[in-house]
């Protein structure tokens, strides 16, 4: 392409992507740049003065939050790792000395998912609950929190604690070079608060008795910590960002005593009380639209549900954990794990649930039966027998942030009798780099692609340009049968305008149908395929493929009006972050003249019928 209409492309692509977003997000960033280029200073950056530490003394008990999931590891293998030179968070085990550790301090390239994780201190926190228990006997955090002690590994891990503590506080300083990117970066101050103050109160008052200058520079870090987040609130990224700087906010609100404690506890209450009507949607899901990130944010409703003082939020916190807790149990494929669409991994439900256990009863461990049709966000889902099924038919995201989009309109998930089958690609990381390209590819799901364009414009390693937008919805749920179709326009941009409709279908003891019809004017490549989990292997038979896992046996028939290429290739999906399989995917391709109508039956079949 000629140097000067790429950047003509390159220019219009940015615009395709901001003109989507709110004046107030526009406005913020430009005073974010604009400050960090001028190194302005905000009068609450830097540590407080010695002498304020008094007034600022944390509350003697802080109220019972459950310990949510944290991606690291725990007990005798964190201290092995450790003394090892290594540490392992998001399932990826990099180097990292404790003597000399590395903060990744600056802009990091390479594994930002990992670097800004390590900020976050959840794994400190597990290094403070290795420390023996005083003579005191237990701690207020361990009965509020009904948090078991590890057995202490040895005096390692109190030696560890204090040699990285001391040494995140002095290098990781927000005067030091490179500390804003990611140390002092606001949701990672957000989710260090929390950790941050259930270490307080898990190692207890006589610990820190014992260690006075380490308890001073300790509370000064983290007020000035909360200090910084209130003056850096992510009005410009919003969405899950702005509500885990609401859960910080209020951390430090409840942590804290005095006035400037309240006032952030007010700035949590009313970020917290807004969110709760932009974010969820009318159907329980999360504007968002990644089932990983709804259970996210459920433990984020459920932590300012604990930790807000007036009645009125706490419980609209409740409430709205309650609906998200009902639209999760939906999206549930039966081994537990949610359905992948967009960003973040098949995570197990059940994890988030029972941190409520009343509501759990209430809606029952059991998975739903039948079908549903969640409008708002865009999901028809299907729990019957033998199948189970999951079909995207909405936006990408709010039109505000939708950082955590795939190219996946009108992609499908399914098991088949308890066992995953069709899968998403998922996401391995958030680096600029050739997986993050493939995960959010429409060639990577399990949807048609035409003349090799994505149908959302997706692109560097949150934005999105162009937007697929779903058209003509429509669903029949029966008591044994689920029909629906959806179209989008997300090639309506192409010559000759193809539109892309799909009709699902899916019966009790019957077949999963899965019509495509693409129709437009003129020549184009057309392409499509399914996903397979990797414990199924997949051969070509005539007019299909056939699929078998531990005795069962499936038929995938294909049809079409037009003369098709099939294959089986290898491809790499991303069940969890840092975690990469090669599985197969069915896949099958047109070259010619619109329009193309392809059907796919997936029934199952003895092998001798073949």
């Amino acid at each position: 392409m000629n140097p000067s209409v790429a950047n003509v492309e390159s220019w219009l692509r940015v615009w395709r992507t901001a003109r989507h977003l709110r004046g107030s997000q526009l406005a913020y960033r430009l005073m974010r740049i604009t400050r960090d280029r001028l190194r302005v200073r905000t009068r609450t950056s830097g540590h407080p003065r010695r002498q304020a530490v008094v007034a600022r003394q944390p509350e003697a008990t802080i109220p019972r939050v459950p310990d949510f999931s944290r991606g690291c590891a725990a007990g005798a293998p964190l201290v092995a790792a450790l003394r090892q030179g290594e540490l392992c968070l998001v399932n990826r085990t990099l180097p990292f000395q404790a003597a000399a550790p590395d903060w990744r301090l600056g802009a990091q390239r390479e594994d930002r998912l990992w670097a800004i994780t390590l900020h976050y201190h959840a794994w400190l926190y597990e290094l403070a609950r290795l420390i023996p228990v005083d003579a005191a006997g237990s701690t207020s955090v361990d009965k509020d929190h009904g948090a078991a002690r590890e057995s202490p590994p040895g005096p390692d891990a109190e030696t560890l604690f204090h040699t990285l503590l001391h040494d995140w506080l002095d290098t990781c300083d927000l005067r030091q070079p490179g500390a804003e990117p990611l140390a002092w970066n606001s949701y990672a101050i957000a989710t260090r608060l929390g950790w941050w103050a259930r270490l307080w109160h898990t190692l207890g008052p006589h610990y820190w008795t014992r260690q006075p200058q380490l308890a001073e520079t300790f509370l000064q870090s983290m007020h000035a910590q909360a200090s910084h987040l209130a003056a850096h609130i992510e009005w410009d990224l919003r969405a899950n960002h702005l509500l885990r700087d609401a859960v910080g906010l209020a951390w430090a609100g409840r942590f804290f005593r005095g006035g400037e404690a309240a006032r952030w506890l007010n700035i949590a209450s009313r970020i917290a009380d807004r969110q709760a009507d932009e974010q969820m949607l009318a159907d329980g899901g999360h504007f968002e639209r990644s089932p990983f990130y709804h259970l996210e944010v459920m433990d984020d409703w459920l932590t300012l549900a604990r930790l807000l003082p007036a009645r009125q939020v706490s419980e609209k916190m409740q409430a709205t954990w309650r609906r998200s807790a009902e639209y999760a149990r939906w999206l549930c494929h039966p081994d537990g794990r949610v359905a992948q669409f967009n960003d973040g991994a098949a995570a197990v439900a059940a994890n988030h649930f029972l941190h409520d256990c009343e509501t759990w009863r209430r809606i029952g461990a059991a998975s739903p039966r039948g079908g549903r049709w969640l409008a708002q966000t865009g999901v028809v889902a299907w729990h019957g027998e033998p199948w189970t099924l999951f079909w995207d038919v909405g936006d990408v995201g709010p039109a505000c942030q939708p950082g955590h989009a795939h190219a996946d309109t009108l992609t499908v998930e399914a098991s088949f009798q308890g066992h995953r089958l069709l899968v998403d690609p998922g996401s391995y990381g958030y680096d600029d780099d050739t997986r993050r390209t493939y995960d959010r590819s429409t060639a990577a799901h399990n949807t048609v692609l035409i003349d090799q364009q994505n149908s959302s414009e997706v692109w560097h390693i949150f934005r999105v340009g162009r937007r697929a937008r779903p058209r003509q919805v429509s669903a029949r749920i029966g008591t044994d049968q689920l029909w629906a179709r959806a179209a989008h326009d997300g090639y309506d941009h192409l010559p000759g305008r193809p539109r892309h409709t799909r009709t699902v279908a899916v019966q009790n003891q019957g077949t999963l149908r899965i019509v495509d019809d693409v129709k437009g004017r003129g020549n184009h490549a057309v392409d499509g395929g399914l996903l397979i989990a990797p414990q199924w292997r997949a051969i070509a038979v005539p007019d299909g493929w056939q699929l078998s896992l531990d005795g069962i046996t499936l038929r995938v028939a294909i049809q079409s009006t037009c003369e098709l290429e099939t294959s089986i290739e290898c491809r790499p999906i991303h069940p969890d972050y840092g975690v990469e399989q090669d599985t197969q995917r069915l896949c099958w391709s047109y070259r010619g003249k619109l329009p193309i109508e392809v059907a796919l039956a997936i029934e199952p079949t003895s092998p001798t019928n073949l």
